[in-house]
C-alpha cells in the first residue's frame, strides 16, 4: 500500500488526476483521495471485506492525504491515517509537495525540478533526519529545512547564510518523518519536492494564480513522479510477499515486533527469514517472542536494543 501526503490540494490535484483518485464523502477533517472501486466495495454490504469483530478490513492500493500547511497538521494527519489503515512494514510512505529554493543564486537552475529528499533538518528542534534511499532513481538528490512559517524573500537572505548546508525549504517533512516513524521504517518513507519559489513576497494576495502556478508546476514532474510511485508500488508487492507463507496471527506478530523492536531494513530481513525459517522447521518462534513482552525487552527504545531481540530469535531458530 502506498501512502502519499501533500500540504496543499493544488499539489495533490496532478497525482489526483493521474492516478483516477476519488474523494472521500466521509472525510471532514481533512480531504482524502482512495481509488474508485475502493470506494465502491466500501459502500457495499461485501462480509469478506470485514474481520471477525465486523470491522472493515480491506485497503486500498494507494491513498492520497492532503494534510494541511505546518508541521503540526502534518504529524497529526500522517498519525491519523497510519493509524487508521494499520501501517505495516510492507507499506511505502511518500510525502510529496512543493518547496523554495534557499540560495538566491541557485533559484534559476532549481525552479520547476523536482527533487529527493536526503536530508531534513527541523528548524525549531535543530535535529536532522536520513531518510534511508533505496529507491533506485534519476532524481537529484537535495537537503530541506522544514520551519513553522512560510518563507519570505526577507527571510531567504537571512537563511542563505545561517542554512548555507541546505537547499530547499519546506514546512512538512520533518515533522512527516517524526510522525511516520512510530508506524514505519526510515526505508519505507520518501520525499519529493518541486522547487516552485525562492521566498514568497509580502504584497503577494493573489491566492488563486500561486496555487495555478504550484499545480503547473507539478504538472511539470508527474511523469517523474508517476515513475517512482510504480517502483514504490513493485517494492511494497515485494515486501508483502515475502512473509505470504505465514499466517494472519503471525504476519501481525511479525508487524507488530518489526515496529516495536525499531528493526533498520537489514535487520527487518534477517528477522523475517528467520520467522520464515522457524515456520517452516515447526519451531515456535512466537513463544520466545511472547516471552520477550512479558521480560519488557520489547518494546525497545531504539534499533540497537532490538538487536537483542533479533539475536534472541536467531539462538531460537539455530538450537
Amino acid at each position: 500500500m502506498i501512502f502519499i501526503f501533500t500540504a496543499l490540494y493544488p499539489e495533490a490535484k496532478p497525482l489526483i488526476k493521474i492516478f483516477g483518485l476519488k474523494k472521500r464523502t466521509d472525510r471532514t477533517r481533512f480531504q482524502q483521495f482512495v481509488p474508485e472501486d475502493y470506494i465502491k466495495l466500501m459502500a457495499g454490504d461485501n462480509d469478506g471485506a470485514r474481520d471477525e469483530s465486523g470491522e472493515k478490513r480491506i485497503r486500498p492500493e494507494i491513498v492520497l492525504t492532503v494534510t494541511g500547511v505546518g508541521p503540526v497538521n502534518a504529524a497529526a494527519v500522517v498519525s491519523s491515517v497510519l493509524t487508521e489503515y494499520d501501517a505495516s512494514h510492507s507499506d511505502q510512505l511518500l510525502s510529496f509537495g512543493t518547496a523554495a529554493a534557499l540560495h538566491k543564486q541557485q533559484w534559476e537552475e532549481k525552479r520547476e525540478t523536482l527533487f529527493l529528499l536526503n536530508k531534513l533538518l527541523d528548524q525549531n528542534t535543530d535535529r536532522c533526519f536520513y531518510p534511508d534511499m533505496l529507491v533506485r532513481t534519476s532524481i537529484p538528490e537535495a537537503s530541506a529545512v522544514t520551519g513553522s512559517v512560510v518563507l519570505t524573500e526577507r527571510a531567504v537572505r537571512f537563511l542563505d547564510m545561517a542554512a548555507e548546508d541546505y537547499d530547499l525549504y519546506d514546512m512538512e517533512a520533518a515533522a512527516v518523518y517524526q510522525a511516520g516513524v512510530f508506524y514505519v521504517g526510515p526505508h519505507q518513507m520518501s520525499f519529493l519536492r518541486v522547487v516552485t519559489d525562492s521566498g514568497i513576497s509580502a504584497n503577494v494576495s493573489d491566492v488563486r494564480t500561486l496555487a495555478q502556478h504550484v499545480s503547473d508546476s507539478v504538472e511539470r514532474n508527474v511523469e517523474q513522479i508517476l515513475d517512482y510511485v510504480e517502483k514504490l508500488r513493485l517494492i511494497s508487492f515485494g515486501e508483502k510477499k515475502r512473509v505470504d507463507i505465514l499466517g494472519d496471527l503471525e504476519k501481525k506478530t511479525v508487524e507488530k515486533v518489526i515496529r516495536d523492536a525499531h528493526f533498520s531494513k537489514v535487520m527487518q530481513d534477517q528477522f523475517i527469514q528467520y520467522v520464515k525459517y522457524g515456520t517452516l522447521s515447526g519451531i515456535n518462534w512466537m513463544a520466545e517472542v511472547e516471552k520477550l513482552y512479558e521480560s519488557g525487552v520489547l518494546p525497545t527504545v531504539d534499533k540497537r536494543t532490538g538487536k537483542k531481540v533479533l539475536d534472541v530469535v536467531r539462538n531460537v531458530i539455530s538450537e
